[in-house]
């Protein structure tokens, strides 16, 4: 592939990556109202249910190693459908009117979700070259940033002045997943790496330890902010999908421009420092989460909580460091896909037990408190991992 075709082909993905999180942003940022105005679910329940949410962050190495027949924009392709067909089917009630079809669909959109999630970090990072490599991941999160800014003006302009029916943002999410479907499945992709048995689709290297451990805690820190983050805006604070969507507005605004920045960032300073800060930034947040309705007003503790949730947001962009640390220590090249996969579903396997253990902590107490100071403390730990990390 030329230069120049490698770049058309980069454009071509991105466009791609941008259609496909524009119509999981709408999804994601109605997800919970749903869960709460339709289906009256509680902390503990809410928690309960990321166990069939995450699980297909486990399994979707195994649907993978199934998949590798088809180019990584198939998977890609592939994982788009499977997101689109789940979140069609939430959009009519007939299909999604008990919890076991709730869940069924739901576990659906999660394996697209999860197959998805790793597959683009991989077909970016297999078309950059080594010293364009944080770059390239820098302008994917900038376009994944520019769609869900553009879902939350849609979330917020839809439900502040046409209308409060989840079934179109469902249908239209549905939609855009497809066509993100087709874009995929027509991109001329270079080929990638193949891999002949199951032991090459699922790698776990004594020398690739510190990404697991920061797949680990991130995992944990992750699960926290999407399950109880958001809960504590919707049932704590009662904030309305367009509430929701007008916050995301303003954290897609700053993620438009500081996503694209951090790829240059872990080029300067390197991954070590700069996942050192992002975990003294996180248990900043997590502080914040914990303490504000003790500390202030509910007035000042909604802004406060508010703007916890926008940091926490952004704050996501840093995860690129651990890809970008990871293929910087890559052995072979036909490791870091099944590597990326192995560290995703370790992260998910923490993702399962945080958002049960939060679930129990919240129903226990009674309070969102304790979830976040755990939450407070897996940033503590993923800080010391950080710190071992070495310098490139």
């Amino acid at each position: 592939m030329t230069a120049q075709e490698n770049k058309k082909y980069i454009y071509i993905i991105l466009t791609a990556i941008f259609v496909a999180y524009f119509g999981e942003s709408i999804y994601g940022w109605v997800f919970n109202n749903y869960l709460d105005e339709v289906h009256h679910i509680g902390a503990g329940e809410r928690g309960m249910l990321e166990f069939p949410r995450e699980l297909p962050g486990i399994l979707a190495v195994f649907a993978v190693g199934g998949l590798f027949f088809l180019t990584e924009s198939g998977v890609a392709a592939f994982a788009c459908i499977l997101l689109g067909t789940g979140i069609l089917a939430l959009a009519f009630p007939f299909f999604s009117s008990g919890m076991g079809l709730l869940f069924f669909w739901i576990i659906l959109a999660s394996f697209g979700q999860h197959i998805f999630l790793v597959i683009v970090d991989a077909i970016v990072l297999h078309s950059a070259s080594p010293e364009t490599r944080s770059i390239r991941l820098g302008q994917m999160k900038g376009m994944i940033t520019a769609a869900t800014l553009v879902g939350s003006l849609y979330i917020w302009f839809k439900w502040k002045y046409i209308n409060h029916n989840f079934t179109i943002d469902f249908i239209i999410g549905a939609a855009l997943c497809f066509c993100a479907a087709l874009i995929f499945s027509r991109s001329k992709t270079k080929s990638f790496p193949r891999h002949a048995s199951w032991r090459e689709r699922l790698v776990f290297k004594k020398r690739y330890y510190l990404y697991y451990l920061l797949e680990t805690f991130f995992g944990a820190r992750k699960q926290i902010f999407l399950t109880f983050g958001f809960w504590v805006m919707v049932s704590t604070l009662g904030k309305s999908p367009e509430y929701i969507g007008k916050i995301m507005l303003i954290a897609g605004v700053i993620g438009l421009f500081a996503r694209p920045m951090m790829g240059r960032i872990i080029q300067r300073f390197g991954e070590r420092r700069v996942l050192m800060v992002d975990s003294v930034m996180l248990f900043c947040v997590c502080m914040g989460y914990a303490f504000a309705l003790k500390m202030f007003s509910l007035e000042t503790a909604t802004i406060v909580i508010s703007g916890c949730f926008i940091a926490d947001n952004v704050l996501f962009a840093f995860s690129m460091a651990r890809s970008s640390y990871l293929a910087r220590t890559i052995e072979r090249k036909e490791d870091l896909t099944p590597s990326l996969y192995t560290g995703m579903s370790i992260n998910h396997v923490v993702s399962i037990l945080a958002a049960i253990l939060g679930g129990y902590l919240w129903s226990f107490f009674g309070t969102h408190i304790w979830v976040f100071l755990l939450a407070g403390l897996l940033a503590v730990g993923s800080g010391i991992v950080a710190s071992r990390l070495p310098d490139e």
